[in-house]
């Protein structure tokens, strides 16, 4: 390319950023109501205290208020060894199953079979509450020379995942007893690694997944740069949640689908993610049930 050419083609690249740049005009899409579906939210763990499924209706795709829950239903769930749980509404659409004193729902190894009847339709789903590692230590650090973050303390926690292949889990991190929920918060672990096929088996959790309990900074009113993950006084708590495999790809799937606008021009269109939850005559609705087996560990950083 000659030097005229260069400086050519130098003078067309700045005009065609300012074309493109300038395609911002706003479309109005007209997208055609479906017809509704049950949306169930069942997580349940064998952790002391109430457990809650939550029943709605899903919403045209534009609609951004918060689906109201789905009252009238019946709603229990049979563990394999035919021990019954009965979920009472308390609100709408919230069914919650009360123990008595220390009563929990289950053991490893048991399956559990969620009903649900509402409107003349049964609905249903099955779990299994699988085997979960202890969470053997949580450290601390004070880092004064990172990066992209901010200067400050930063925590990791240890916990090896027991052989055999298969096995899934949801990290769950609680700063000073509030869940950090951030779509970047969700921490997945497939074995010991990230994902199906990574020959990770029975080994302790790869470094990423043991630092993705650190927060994340809100984006829309905090730097990165400035707030760091911790500070001395506060509680850190990890909660290990051993998952099924269906509810895993559900996670990661809700996870892509919420950060799908992250990827700018490159982000895939938004579907439905795929649940458990089947009506009787096969047809599949929308959400997930599962039972976690759940080991905990909180620290307080000094």
């Amino acid at each position: 390319m000659t030097i005229k050419s260069i400086i050519k083609y130098s003078f067309l690249f700045p005009i065609f950023i300012l074309t493109i740049s300038g395609c911002e005009d706003a479309i109005d899409i007209d997208v055609e109501p479906l017809t509704e579906q049950l949306v169930v939210d069942a997580w349940l763990t064998n952790q002391v205290g109430p457990q809650t499924i939550k029943l709605s209706m899903s919403q045209p795709y534009f609609d951004n208020t918060l689906a109201e829950g789905l009252s009238g239903a019946v709603v229990t769930v049979t563990s394999s060894s035919g021990t019954v749980f009965e979920f009472e509404e308390t609100e709408n659409g919230n069914y919650v199953w009360t123990p008595i004193a220390n009563e929990t729902i289950g053991e490893v190894g048991t399956d559990y079979g969620l009903q649900i009847r509402v409107d003349g339709q049964n609905y249903g789903s099955i779990s299994t509450m699988n085997r979960v590692p202890s969470v053997d230590s949580i450290t601390y650090e004070v880092r004064g020379d990172e990066t992209f973050g901010a200067n400050g303390v930063y925590a990791e926690f240890f916990a090896r995942d027991p052989l055999g292949v298969g096995d899934t889990y949801w990290v769950k991190t609680f700063k000073n007893g509030v869940f950090l929920n951030k779509p970047d918060e969700i921490s997945l672990a497939f074995d010991a690694g990230f994902s199906e096929g990574g020959q990770v088996d029975g080994q302790i959790f790869i470094t990423p997944i043991r630092q993705s309990i650190n927060r994340i900074a809100d984006m829309d009113t905090e730097d990165s740069r400035d707030v760091a993950p911790w500070d001395v006084g506060d509680e850190i708590r990890v909660e290990l949640h051993a998952i099924n495999n269906d509810a895993f790809y559900f996670l990661t799937s809700t996870q892509q689908q919420i950060t799908n606008g992250n990827n700018g021009i490159f982000s895939e269109p938004i579907i439905n993610t795929r649940g458990n939850i089947f009506r009787e005559d096969g047809e599949q609705v929308l959400g997930m049930f599962n039972v976690s087996a759940v080991s905990a560990m909180a620290v307080v950083v000094d």
